[in-house]
């Protein structure tokens, strides 16, 4: 029995420590194998997940704002689709798809370039009279691009409640091709623009002015001013009312110098994955024209949008959407 004794507990000695070895090691925590949340794109990298509810929405709100502001602190690409109504003498229509990027250039901490480039894709109609559209070669439009225009702002950094503006230069380079659809003249001016952001509301003016210095002796004087008062209210789920209509006045003119258009429509900015993005809607009647522009005119504006990352001030947004 003694023998049998200890031969037992032995073996109880070797098994023992094989058992407590062959125990799994326990699991970590679900908490500690959750992955850090991913930044938020939209917000230029910050981690929006750290703010409250309620600041979340309020940052979202001002970042809607700052894309709406015309010297915001972000990238805007937008694609402006405009299908005019009852353009010219003979009342036909009109597309032109203006490419208008937006970069803004931080030149210090208290001052900010903006470059804003307009790139117009143009299916002009013919202005050839019906008659002529009858006959077998018909009256084809023209399908080009216009001209160029590059815009700068200098815009100084502001408080929330103060007045935000900027002012620089405009130019218009005769890129237009075939020779219908350019004004054959190189063109300069002053520009600028201002506003104000008061809770949901963004509202403010641009203004341009065109005068050409060079180009083809048998075109026709550049003298043009432009005029685009904007107003947008903004609801919840990123949807904002606005209207934005572009008055111009051609001071060249003889007779009816001026194309006044009144209308709004609705926009709406979202995240398609981790694009931020918006699409408007508007339309709009002109209440006075020349017979260059168009009776009516429905517009569409899909813009890509990218806050900047190193310019992005979450307290100054927070304090904006207040």
């Amino acid at each position: 029995m003694r023998v049998f004794a200890l031969a037992a507990a032995l073996c109880a000695a070797l098994v023992m420590p094989v058992a407590v070895r062959a125990q799994p090691e326990p699991s970590p925590s679900p908490s500690s194998q959750a992955p850090a949340p991913a930044p938020d794109s939209s917000t230029g990298g910050f981690d929006a997940s750290k703010l409250t509810p309620a600041q979340q929405d309020a940052l979202r709100l001002a970042i809607i704002k700052t894309s709406q502001n015309p010297v915001g602190n972000i990238t805007v690409v937008p694609f402006q689709s405009n299908f005019n109504y009852g353009f010219g003498p003979y009342t036909r229509f009109q597309y032109n798809l203006n490419v208008q990027p937006v970069i803004p250039i931080m030149l210090s901490p208290s001052m900010t370039l903006i470059a804003r480039t307009i790139f117009p894709i143009v299916n002009q109609p013919s202005g050839a009279p019906p008659a002529v559209c009858l006959s077998p070669n018909g009256c084809p439009s023209t399908f080009g691009i216009g001209d160029t225009q590059e815009q700068f702002f200098f815009a100084p950094k502001t408080k929330p409640d103060q007045l935000i503006w900027g002012v620089g230069p405009i130019f218009q380079a005769p890129t237009g091709s075939p020779a219908l659809l350019t004004s054959g003249k190189w063109s300069a001016g002053p520009d600028a623009v201002a506003l104000v952001m008061p809770g949901k509301w963004v509202i403010g003016a641009l203004v341009t002015q065109l005068w050409s210095f060079a180009g083809e002796s048998s075109r026709s004087d550049v003298n043009t001013f432009l005029l685009q008062p904007f107003v947008n209210y903004n609801i919840k789920n990123g949807w904002a009312v606005s209207t934005s209509p572009v008055m111009t006045a051609n001071w060249s003119a003889a007779q009816n110098k001026w194309a006044v258009p009144l209308g709004g429509g609705v926009a709406r900015t979202f995240k398609d994955g981790d694009q931020l993005m918006s699409l408007a809607v508007s339309y709009y009647t002109y209440i006075a024209r020349p017979l260059s522009s168009p009776q009516t005119n429905l517009k569409v504006v899909w813009s890509l949008l990218w806050p900047v990352k190193r310019g992005l001030d979450i307290g100054q947004l927070l304090k904006e959407a207040q």
